[in-house]
């Protein structure tokens, strides 16, 4: 934990794609994960899959920090779920497969601040 705290934090981001790349067009999901890495550690995982009805975030360090995804629903505003049960635990979202994700991004909550991958990973939904 005391790794998050010092003067000089070098948090890194960075973005993945798991399993299939997207396919022709945006009728297709593919599996998609956005992840955050902190010195090379693996911090926090976001993954959405299948139908990309539902996304899921994992904590992947046992630093004592919560985990988050900021995600967008084809329909609605930008939605936030917290992971505070510590690594290694996963949560999901509810299953709406009739109103997917299309946007998403695996965050770190550093003293109630998230501090996100920079870039929203796309479902093609």
């Amino acid at each position: 934990m005391a790794r998050y705290r010092k003067t000089t934090r070098t948090l890194t981001v960075g973005a993945a794609l798991l399993g299939a790349l997207v396919l022709s067009g945006p009728a297709h999901a593919a599996d998609r994960v956005s992840i955050v890495t902190e010195n090379g550690d693996l911090v926090s995982q976001a993954r959405s899959y299948g139908a990309n009805g539902a996304v899921q975030i994992c904590d992947m360090y046992p630093d004592g920090n919560a985990v988050s995804v900021h995600y967008y629903r084809k329909t609605g505003n930008l939605q936030t779920l917290k992971n505070s049960k510590g690594s290694p635990n996963c949560i999901q979202t509810t299953d709406i497969q009739s109103n997917p994700i299309t946007l998403f991004k695996a965050c770190v909550v550093i003293n109630s601040v998230d501090i996100c991958n920079p870039q929203y990973e796309n479902t093609g939904r």
